[in-house]
């Protein structure tokens, strides 16, 4: 979050040799968020327990919302008053950006980042055979972690509340599912050990019935 810098006056100068403990802090561009602005996931992490490493994500995400819509991951569509709307497109820099910050929660597995990605890829491909400008972007109108467009912000705010299933398959694979009763949506996420023993997310399912 961009913070205001500390100046000297004139004044001050003159007693330059005074000690000065402001810190000076250079504020942050929305293609450039820092990693160290993620708000960090729990420790349950350390835990090694599926559920916990769920509601970690859940938390995470909800903490992190804002800073990841800052990432202009497509361009295109209508523009300032009396410009030309310009046709949709990915920006893979800033997909990149994206992933790496999304990669800090140390929540979510190599393949469920690359898969992440290759959403990108086929939308992109999927606007240079359909232009268009007007409207959400094809594939891209709903939040692509909880499957929705509608509220899901109000269940997050009372993620404690909610009750993670834990169904284990082996020492290296687990399945969690959980429902959000305001957006009405049930989940289903699937969880393996990575190399350091830790559990991470691999895939997001949508098993509302």
């Amino acid at each position: 979050m961009p913070r205001k810098t500390v100046l000297l006056s004139a004044t001050c100068l003159l007693f330059i040799h005074c000690k000065k403990k402001d810190t000076i802090k250079t504020p942050i561009v929305p293609d450039t968020i820092k990693l160290e602005n993620a708000k960090p996931a729990t420790s349950k992490l350390q835990d090694h327990s599926p559920a916990e490493t769920v509601e970690s994500f859940v938390k995470w995400y909800r903490d992190n919302e804002d800073n990841l819509s800052r990432f202009n991951t497509i361009k295109g569509g209508p523009q300032a008053e009396n410009e030309t709307p310009v046709n949709y497109a990915i920006d893979f820099d800033q997909v990149d950006k994206e992933i790496s910050f999304l990669k800090s929660s140390k929540l979510l597995s190599e393949k469920f980042l690359a898969t992440y990605r290759q959403n990108y890829v086929e939308g992109d491909e999927y606007f240079k055979k359909n232009p268009a400008n007007d409207g959400p972007p094809h594939g891209f109108d709903y939040d692509y972690f909880f499957k929705t467009q509608d509220d899901y912000q109000s269940d997050l705010n009372h993620i404690e509340a909610v009750k993670f299933i834990v169904k284990p398959v082996n020492s290296q694979l687990s399945y969690v599912e959980f429902h959000l009763k305001n957006c009405e949506m049930t989940y289903k996420y699937t969880l393996v050990k990575n190399n350091k023993d830790q559990w991470q997310i691999d895939s997001i399912e949508n098993i509302t019935r």
